[in-house]
């Protein structure tokens, strides 16, 4: 006699099959639900500069890649041991999907610091320790740990959300962090996807914001961010009076080609330069003008679940919200490649 045995729905997707191929329709059958998982099903996705890397770069690990990492949906199904969601929730997810919680092991999570823990798994393309793999957001369902699921605040729409998971938090999380406050002389460097949100951070927070473009067409847009005062960059006027202007500089710009002396001259003495974009080959920096200044170089990564809960909470209360391009979740190479062309104004969402 036959035993039934419980058969997993397959998870239907958009996947990177191999390098140079086009993102296309795919189904996987998900790791089986754990007692601390939660699975969603998926409303919106966001489309990361992560996800532009991992497809046209060859950043992605291991193959078929699914991209997303900023997660909308509602909860569908909970592991028997998660209390904190109950099924129908709004909830997001970010960079990361699991942690190793080994509290006597891993010094990273003992201390609450998700984001660096060593055998963690991201979102989108993460290798778990058995060697599968986690597959992303550009998908109709996720399974991820619930400690790695934020809920959404009501007056937030998701297609708002999404790029708030990610971009969002990269630039809020670093303000935090530097105790940005009322008052502060912010500079934002590269107006696009998490520039334009860094300047609404900022001026919520009480900052004089200061927006540094190339881009003169991007001006207007910038003082409807918020933005104080603008500079083009490539104006020596406008460059020689924002001299000594900044306390705290935010550089969203993976630009190899970042001129670092007309940085530190914009910034006032004892003040802090923090980078949160990755650029493709290797930075040089000239040491005297910050030397001489006092200046700091910080670095920051994506925040873990409490910081992107932190961001979403604060963009619902100060009325923060991404500007968006919504595209089908068919159209996901489409969405890819219009991200990495550098025409999306100023975040595309995808959703099902």
């Amino acid at each position: 006699m036959s035993i039934p045995t419980s058969i997993e729905p397959k998870f239907k997707c958009y996947a990177l099959k191999a390098p140079g191929q086009k993102v296309e329709p795919w189904a996987y059958t998900p790791r089986p639900l754990g007692p601390h998982d939660v699975e969603v099903a998926i409303d919106h996705c966001g489309v990361c500069g992560t996800d532009c890397a991992n497809v046209f770069e060859g950043w992605a690990s291991a193959y078929p890649f699914v991209p997303g990492h900023e997660v909308v949906g509602r909860v569908k199904t909970l592991g028997d041991q998660v209390q904190r969601f109950k099924v129908g929730d709004r909830v997001s997810v970010g960079y990361l999907a699991y942690t190793c919680d080994d509290s006597e092991l891993c010094n990273q999570c003992q201390k609450g610091q998700d984001s660096y823990c060593v055998r963690g798994v991201p979102t989108a393309g993460g290798l778990f320790a058995d060697g599968t793999m986690a597959y992303g957001g550009f998908a109709e369902s996720i399974r991820v740990q619930d400690k790695h699921v934020s809920r959404v605040p009501d007056n937030l729409e998701d297609k708002y959300v999404a790029p708030l998971v990610c971009g969002g938090a990269t630039v809020f999380n670093p303000m935090r962090r530097h105790n940005v406050q009322a008052g502060d002389r912010v500079g934002i460097v590269g107006i696009g996807g998490l520039g334009h949100l860094a300047i609404q951070f900022a001026r919520a927070l009480g900052a004089q914001v200061t927006a540094f473009t190339t881009k003169e067409d991007k001006r207007a847009e910038c003082f409807e961010f918020g933005a104080n005062h603008v500079v083009n960059i490539n104006d020596a006027d406008q460059v020689k009076r924002a001299a000594m202007s900044i306390d705290f500089l935010l550089v969203t710009s993976n630009s190899v080609h970042t001129d670092w002396a007309q940085l530190a001259g914009f910034m006032d003495l004892h003040s802090k330069i923090v980078l949160v974009g990755i650029p493709a080959a290797p930075l040089s920096i000239p040491v005297g003008p910050f030397l001489m200044k006092d200046l700091q170089i910080n670095t920051s990564v994506v925040g873990d679940a409490p910081h992107v809960q932190a961001t979403l909470d604060f963009a619902a209360e100060h009325g923060i919200r991404p500007w968006v391009e919504e595209m089908p979740m068919s159209q996901a190479h489409e969405a890819l490649t219009y991200v990495r062309d550098g025409k999306a104004r100023y975040r595309v969402v995808l959703n099902n």
